[in-house]
């Protein structure tokens, strides 16, 4: 069972969705370090839900509407947030070396991650899948499996983004581009969260 877990996993990793963004992002205005940093805040990330989902805990967040509302909206509005520091940084010189918000590229890696509904309902699925085949050990070793692999895919994610080839990555109209679909994500996020 762990195999098919492993398997589904890499593919919602490599799937397009908040983290890849952030890590474009974080790529884009920090550089590869910046990028590496967001990939070990989402592998921090991914060990929480982890450790959530074997616990029951997120069952438990899940099954209470207003919790999961909680959740679903704070993740929109954080998403909102770094999209248009995206925008506002790529777009005025002086604000870019004067702001100080949002500019810890692993804190923006871990609570994108953290407030990812999807993420915590992705966990719960595969938990549930693999909870009657984990030994005790298991418990343990699965959790630092699914946080570094995650880890390792998004650096190697960002030395793509950063590598050679992609040195324009840090052109004003992509950047906006990036943030405007991180704003997009946010705000269909927190629509539909409201309206289920």
């Amino acid at each position: 069972m762990f195999i098919w877990s492993a398997i589904a996993h890499l593919v919602a990793l490599t799937s397009p969705g908040p983290d890849t963004l952030i890590v474009i992002r974080e790529s884009s205005l920090n550089g590869r370090s910046g990028g590496i940093r967001a990939a070990i805040g989402i592998g921090i990330g991914i060990y929480f839900h982890c450790l959530l989902a074997i616990n029951g805990i997120s069952l438990i967040l899940l099954s209470d509407p207003t919790l999961s509302k909680s959740i679903g909206v704070i993740g929109g509005l954080y998403l909102l947030y770094i999209g248009l520091t995206m925008i506002i940084q790529t777009n005025n010189e002086k604000t870019k070396r004067n702001i100080q918000f949002g500019t810890n590229s692993m804190i923006n890696g871990l609570v994108t991650n953290i407030f990812n509904i999807k993420a915590f309902m992705f966990f719960v699925s595969l938990f549930a899948l693999m909870i009657d085949g984990i030994s005790s050990i298991g418990f343990y070793l699965y959790p630092f499996y699914f946080s570094i692999v995650s880890s390792l895919w998004f650096i190697f994610l960002t030395y793509l983004l950063t590598g050679q080839r992609f040195l324009d990555i840090n052109n004003k109209n992509f950047n906006n581009f990036t943030g405007i679909v991180l704003i997009s994500i946010g705000f269909f996020i927190i629509i539909n969260t409201l309206i289920i």
